[in-house]
């Protein structure tokens, strides 16, 4: 009696289909962990992107400062739009900000005009002295912006709606981002920034 050694057709078949089954299911787990780490990637560098976009807006509300000419003003204005919060605020910063300049002018509000390439929340930058403004997008899902200023003067503090001065900036500064899905807004910017500003200068 002779002793056979080797697969048979149907045995090859077999291990075949098992193979392929093995390879397939380690295929679609890869993939899944691809498109994970693709995604936990978004994520991250949306939150730097935010945290970045935070730290300039409160680096920039910190250097808010007046010069002794007088001649630079600290003007919050409240605004409304369509039952929005719109408000603006001019000031001028020494700190560092694009321009590479020590005074720079800073416009901060919600651009809503169609024509222009910024969108939502924006700061517009320009040069005490002279020069050409130029506009960064903070957050272009904020629809509204809602500033508030507190009040130190005469030893009464309270939160004031607007605040015009070329002699005195308020006690600190406090900026609400909203939209109409406020899940639209990066988190981080979605909790009021509150910052405290300089004394007379």
């Amino acid at each position: 009696m002779t002793c056979r050694r080797g697969l048979t057709l149907i045995e090859l078949l077999v291990a075949l289909t098992i193979t392929g089954l093995v390879m397939s299911a380690g295929y679609g787990a890869l993939s899944v962990m691809v498109d994970r780490r693709a995604h936990l990637m978004a994520e991250t560098n949306q939150i730097a992107d935010a945290a970045a976009k935070r730290r300039f807006l409160l680096n920039i509300l910190k250097g808010a400062r007046l010069t002794v000419e007088g001649d630079a003003t600290f003007e919050g204005l409240q605004g409304e739009d369509d039952d929005r919060p719109d408000d603006a605020l001019t000031f001028m910063t020494n700190a560092p900000t694009p321009l590479g300049t020590q005074e720079t002018i800073v416009r901060l509000y919600v651009d809503r005009d169609e024509k222009t390439p910024e969108s939502g929340l924006t700061v517009e930058l320009r040069d005490r002295k002279a020069g050409i403004p130029q506009r960064i997008e903070i957050d272009p899902h904020a629809t509204g912006l809602q500033i508030r200023y507190l009040s130190g003067v005469f030893g009464q503090r309270a939160w004031l709606e607007s605040w015009v001065s070329t002699t005195v900036v308020p006690s600190a500064v406090m900026l609400t981002l909203s939209n109409e899905q406020p899940d639209s807004l990066v988190a981080l910017l979605r909790p009021p920034m509150v910052v405290r500003l300089g004394t007379v200068q």
